[in-house]
């Protein structure tokens, strides 16, 4: 099935635009690559008014319909100066998706107090630095979306990846309670959850500066495992469209797991927890 010209756009569009003359100014942080790229695309197809940020907007391929600004997700004057800029350009940002990310791979005792930081700093502290400049403006019009694009091993462990997952799992309670405080001013927090997607995470992936001997055969395994998964994995696609069901949904869900997500997802919920343990060991083939 085409999903770029399904009619699943022509049912939501009167959701997702304010006025057919006015369409929602949306910002897309990391939107240059991998699945940014492809939520930025497809709002954009779909009648947005989409800004995608990269560090370097010169290097992006350019994305019909999007307009590249330079922000830092790690540096509060990057934020702010894009978001004003983008404020004094077309008003107000009625969505937000915050995307911005990468990987921290590595045993958790291999990894510094301060490369567990640089993680933080990124994918948690990203997050809450860029909706803290946006939700100001969505306060004062009573309305907006943030969706915060999380992972499956938001809500599952993930060994060899325990930073990045920690990051996911802060993300996770951090907008549960960000959609608590903000709904009465018309505001929603959203998480949409990825299982292994075909993306540029496993290239973009950072490493321990210190390597520990006794992880060693078990890591590469993994790791290796963890990087055919992700060849072989959802279409970004996918969750771009989860992300559109986010924005349009009169009543939207909290999490949206996506592709195998969603079955992992189950199997958390509903599975005795000894059951989980035994099948999440022998899927990563855990000695």
């Amino acid at each position: 099935m085409n999903t770029r010209s399904s009619g699943h756009a022509d049912n939501s569009a009167k959701l997702y635009m304010h006025s057919p003359l006015v369409p929602p100014v949306t910002l897309v942080t990391g939107a240059s690559t991998g699945i940014g790229r492809e939520i930025a695309q497809l709002l954009a197809e779909r009648g947005a008014r989409v800004f995608g940020t990269a560090r370097d907007p010169r290097s992006a391929k350019p994305i019909p319909g999007v307009e590249f600004v330079r922000l830092d997700v790690t540096d509060d004057a990057s934020v702010a100066e894009a978001v004003k800029g983008i404020v004094q350009k077309a008003g107000p940002i009625q969505h937000l998706i915050n995307n911005a990310g990468y990987a921290a791979v590595g045993a958790l005792e291999e990894t510094s107090i301060e490369e567990a930081k640089e993680q933080f700093e990124t994918n948690f502290f990203g997050v809450l630095r860029v909706t803290n400049a946006v939700l100001p403006g969505m306060r004062a019009s009573q309305s907006g979306r943030i969706v915060n694009i999380s992972s499956v091993v938001g809500f599952v462990p993930a060994p060899y990846w325990g930073i990045y997952a920690a990051s996911k799992h802060a993300v996770e309670g951090y907008t549960e309670t960000l959609d608590h405080e903000i709904r009465r001013f018309g505001v929603r927090a959203l998480l949409v959850e990825p299982a292994y997607t075909k993306s540029q995470i496993s290239g973009n992936a950072k490493f321990p500066r210190s390597q520990i001997p006794a992880y060693a055969a078990e890591k590469k395994r993994i790791i290796a495992f963890a990087d055919r998964s992700v060849e072989q994995g959802d279409d970004p696609r996918l969750v771009a469209e989860a992300v559109w069901t986010a924005l349009t949904s009169r009543s939207p869900r909290l999490r949206y797991p996506v592709g195998k997500g969603v079955s992992l997802s189950r199997l958390r919920r509903f599975v005795p927890a000894g059951m989980f343990d035994r099948s999440l060991r022998k899927e990563f083939q855990l000695d």
